[in-house]
């Protein structure tokens, strides 16, 4: 596997710990998405994923910061 490939599955996996729908859901969708390009040998096309999924994890990293704001908000709300 590629050192790049399995360095952005484990920061997904790490991230979906507090992902708000599940580590569960998210780890199932982040294995299928893995499998499903397995087969990818070309190292260019192999990039052009990797950055794909960085944003998607970039993306989750938000939606878990605006979760944690909102309620805390939520919380201290006067």
């Amino acid at each position: 596997m590629n050192p790049k490939v399995r360095d952005l599955y484990k920061r997904l996996i790490l991230v979906g710990r507090d992902y708000p729908g599940g580590w569960d859901q998210l780890r199932r969708r982040a294995k299928e998405e893995f499998f499903k390009n397995k087969d990818l040998k070309n190292e260019d096309v192999l990039k052009a994923v990797v950055r794909g999924r960085w944003y998607i994890n970039n993306e989750l990293v938000g939606v878990i910061q605006l979760k944690k704001y909102r309620t805390m908000a939520e919380r201290y709300k006067v």
